[in-house]
């Protein structure tokens, strides 16, 4: 997930703080979804927005882009205030950068010609990092990267054999941020410890040492979201799917917990394995009704919430 902000001037980003007119805010260029969690404005939304990467574009890129991140967020009337820095770790984008990942990005047809805020749920670093416009030890450097540093690993837990950590909840995800902070936000919400691999530290471990490390609890959700696309081999109609990482988590976490303490919550159209059907599957539907279901298994495996 990113901020998207396109200013007419190429002097916009000379000095901060930056005011665009509210309709022009997490409205245009922005999936519904995205945009009915941030329009409001809300405590949650400003925090939320803060924590994202920003991209600083000019329209029709008539400087050099950059990243960054929105410090500050102040409400006024019909605007929408916000102070912003640069992160000196990462270099210039230059002119024409933003165009070239037009798809990568989700990039609108006439979107580069207007002035708003737009937020993508796309993956910017690793898309920059694939490009080529940032390198691994930038991104290591950059206030992004030490962010995801946690100041400490989440307590271990230990347990002896047969009994099960009640406190803490594994979430299995893709690159559906949305369904992920939706998740993390309702665990934390019941009085339990979400545990989010890509944000704990590695300590020299491998990603599969990092799961069977931190997996050390009573419950897993796996979020099947629709982030790939596949098909059989000559096959004309492709089929939304997981990623593969999180088929394979999935698997793992039946293994090492059992069926009944791992639920998948399917969000849209997606695919699932067939060779772990009868498994728990609830649907991540836009009235909430999953936060109940998944209250239901939660308790059926012993958490008090």
């Amino acid at each position: 997930m990113f901020n998207l902000i396109i200013s007419y001037s190429p002097d916009s980003w000379n000095s901060s703080p930056f005011e665009l007119d509210r309709s022009r805010v997490a409205i245009e260029y922005t999936a519904n979804e995205i945009s009915e969690r941030y329009k409001f404005f809300d405590e949650k939304a400003i925090e939320e927005l803060k924590s994202f990467p920003t991209l600083f574009v000019t329209e029709d890129e008539s400087v050099e882009s950059r990243i960054g991140y929105v410090t500050n967020i102040r409400l006024r009337q019909s605007s929408v205030v916000f102070s912003f820095e640069f992160d000196p770790a990462f270099p210039k984008l230059p002119i024409g950068a933003i165009e070239a990942l037009r798809v990568d990005i989700d990039l609108g047809g006439w979107e580069l010609s207007r002035t708003h805020w737009a937020i993508k749920d796309e993956p910017l670093f690793e898309i920059l990092l694939r490009r080529g416009y940032i390198t691994q030890h930038q991104l290591d450097s950059s206030r992004w990267g030490a962010a995801q540093q946690p100041d400490a690993d989440p307590p271990f837990i230990p347990t002896p054999p047969g009994v099960f950590n009640t406190s803490q909840v594994f979430i299995v995800h893709g690159h559906d941020d949305i369904a992920k902070l939706e998740m993390s936000a309702f665990i934390s919400s019941v009085g339990l410890q979400p545990i989010i691999l890509h944000q704990q530290a590695s300590s020299g471990r491998t990603i599969i040492e990092k799961i069977e490390h931190y997996s050390n609890v009573g419950f897993g959700v796996v979020l099947y979201t629709p982030c790939d696309v596949g098909s059989k081999v000559g096959a004309l109609a492709s089929n939304y799917r997981a990623r593969q990482n999180v088929v394979f988590e999935h698997g793992f976490l039946i293994g090492k917990l059992s069926r009944a303490r791992v639920c998948a919550v399917v969000k849209g159209n997606v695919e699932t394995p067939n060779d772990i059907s009868g498994v728990v599957y609830v649907s991540m539907d836009h009235e909430g009704q999953w936060k109940q279901q998944l209250l239901l298994e939660l308790r059926g495996a012993g958490y008090y919430v």
